[in-house]
């Protein structure tokens, strides 16, 4: 990598998103009351979240988008979010007609729902452009994308590339045989307390030496270590950043694609330099967080 400006290449969904802040969820066949709506409306989020957050890390970085959207309005808009970011579009592909979008919606006290419609503009798979794309790539930041491009991608990385995984609980972009393929073949996991069933697959399939990073909201993240036999070992905790608002889209994205950003550059680092890269990430997505409320 001496000599020439690395590639981080973030692949999955594009996302056109709408969140909504509710009143306790009253159930089937009644009526909830949305109390406030997100001020960015909507707001452009999937791969975008990911690609901002690690080109406001490391400048110094090529970041690209591996993703599709249609020729609707708002994919200019969306398009337009990940070059103001930092990123470039050299693969993105645009095709159908409806880009993806999501409805987040936020029941007081009870966690988070997600409605999300992929659009109608997956299904040329990967292009000639994103397979070129890929091999260049020195990271593939790996987000929930269609299960089949995800696929190809793991075949087309180059070997020496690193692959960082962000899990998504969407049982119909992940089935098992791809969450098992993800599993072997990453360094670096990323995901949620509510995700925690994959470490399972991780820790039996993960070469040793793999990194996890459980995030778990207010209560931190943990970092843990794939040990020999599958075994999965704790190397350390940092505290989360207080934060105001209960409007957490992107949050862990953002805290994502900072930490892909510290590792372009030192895919292999110990255990205290992965916690302070840990730290780095935790303090953006606070920041993030922080100038929403």
């Amino acid at each position: 990598m001496t000599g020439r400006t690395p590639t981080l290449v973030v692949s999955g969904y594009a996302s056109i998103d709408y969140a909504l802040q509710l009143a306790p969820f009253e159930g089937l066949d009644a009526t909830t009351i949305v109390r406030s709506r997100a001020e960015e409306w909507p707001r452009f989020g999937g791969v975008a979240h990911v690609t901002r957050a690690a080109a406001a890390a490391d400048p110094s970085v090529r970041v690209s988008a591996l993703s599709w959207v249609g020729t609707d309005t708002e994919a200019t808009g969306w398009l337009h979010a990940i070059t103001a970011g930092g990123a470039d579009t050299a693969g993105v592909a645009v095709a159908g007609t409806r880009s993806p979008s999501s409805h987040l919606l936020y029941p007081e006290g009870q966690g988070t729902i997600c409605l999300f419609d992929p659009g109608d503009c997956h299904e040329i798979g990967l292009t000639d452009a994103q397979r070129e794309l890929l091999t260049t790539a020195d990271l593939a930041v790996v987000t929930i994308g269609p299960a089949a491009a995800t696929a190809e991608l793991l075949e087309l990385v180059p070997a020496e590339c690193g692959v960082f995984w962000i899990v998504k609980q969407d049982p119909a972009s992940l089935p098992p045989s791809l969450a098992e393929a993800l599993a072997s073949r990453a360094q670096i996991v990323t995901l949620s307390e509510g995700e925690r069933a994959y470490v399972d697959t991780i820790s039996r399939l993960a070469q040793p030496g793999t990194l996890i990073v459980l995030t778990r909201g207010a209560a931190g993240a943990e970092l843990l270590r794939v040990a020999a036999a599958g075994e999965i070992v704790s190397c350390g905790s940092v505290p989360a950043h207080p934060v105001v608002g209960v409007d957490t889209t992107g949050a862990g994205d953002t805290f994502s694609g900072t930490l892909a950003a510290r590792l372009v550059r030192d895919p292999a680092p110990g255990p205290e330099t992965m916690l302070d890269h840990i730290r780095d990430a935790a303090a953006a997505a606070a920041q993030m967080l922080a100038a929403r409320a």
